[in-house]
């Protein structure tokens, strides 16, 4: 019955709730057992399909798991924005994650070519998430002749933030040749590192502050 079902296809797993041996016992009769081309890749398939149904089921798990510890985290992010929805500083860095904020991306990150816009978001950051602009990581995203301008040391200045800071410039694709706009330097991406719960928290205060002005 074993050879004949290790012949099929079936791995030790299902052997042995058919056959109740040990699982020593199974592998000693089974060890030497030749099996065709065909057979192998049927034992192969199956093999495979276990392994990516066992991958799913643990991803599945995984997903509610952090759906659950989301919605325990719900009342007290709720009760932070009972607190500080009178601060102007509060709604405005909510507002501007709203319009100029990463949604999709694991984590949050912000990017504008304003500095004073990002300066009022590294300062949202510092007040309400409790995350030092020196322990965020900036990449300036800008055109080909701009590159002579030294605009990342301009945005640290601006930032009052290390270049050590800084990733590697992002040079965009252009057919100009030379400078459009003058002044411009460039567009800078502020992350937060491991900052998926930063981000869930911005979702939720996005919603409680339409739901703050929008009364319907």
């Amino acid at each position: 019955m074993a050879i004949t079902l290790r012949k099929q296809g079936h791995t030790y797993k299902e052997i042995l709730a058919v056959v109740p041996v040990a699982k020593s016992s199974l592998s000693l009769w089974l060890k030497d057992l030749p099996l065709t081309k065909a057979e192998k890749n049927i034992l192969k398939h199956r093999t495979d399909s276990n392994i990516s149904r066992g991958r799913i089921k643990a991803a599945a798990v995984n997903h509610l798991n952090r759906l659950k510890r989301e919605r325990e985290k719900i009342p007290a992010i709720k009760e932070t924005f009972r607190i500080n929805i009178k601060e102007p500083l509060f709604q405005l860095g909510i507002g501007l994650y709203w319009a100029e904020g990463a949604k999709n991306s694991g984590g949050v990150m912000f990017t504008n070519s304003d500095s004073g816009m990002v300066n009022v978001m590294l300062l949202w950051f510092e007040t309400y998430a409790h995350i030092p602009r020196t322990e965020l990581r900036y990449r300036l995203y800008i055109h080909k002749p701009y590159a002579h301008q030294n605009c990342e040391a301009w945005w640290a200045k601006q930032l009052q933030v290390s270049l050590s800071n800084f990733t590697p410039t992002s040079y965009k694709p252009t057919n100009l040749g030379v400078k459009k706009r003058e002044n411009y330097m460039g567009c800078l991406r502020v992350e937060v590192p491991k900052s998926g719960d930063l981000l869930f928290k911005l979702k939720i205060w996005t919603k409680q502050l339409v739901e703050y002005h929008v009364k319907e």
